[in-house]
């Protein structure tokens, strides 16, 4: 194991907290991103180059889902909350 693999050990543990914790989402993008950097790493003939990117088109756009929903969320919260007059 070198320097280079340490972006696959952290995605790894990632997943596996996120599954303790049950968030279904962050394992999900950390999975792919984890899968996709694993992929990265074998030679191009020994996994078809669609799935090895169809990992990464995955993962970000778990992520942005993830955030668009955090922000809607917020956005809500802003607006139930009282106005106060200055």
């Amino acid at each position: 194991m070198n320097s280079h693999d340490l972006p696959i050990a952290c995605f790894a543990v990632s997943t596996l907290i996120s599954l303790w914790r049950r968030h279904w989402t962050d394992a999900s993008w950390c999975a792919c991103f984890a899968a996709f950097l694993v992929f990265d790493k074998v030679p191009p003939a020994a996994i078809p180059w669609r799935l090895h990117y169809l990992l990464l088109v995955a993962g970000a756009a778990l992520v942005v889902s993830q955030v668009l929903k955090e922000c809607r969320e917020h956005r809500k919260s802003l607006a139930a909350r009282p106005e106060t007059g200055a």
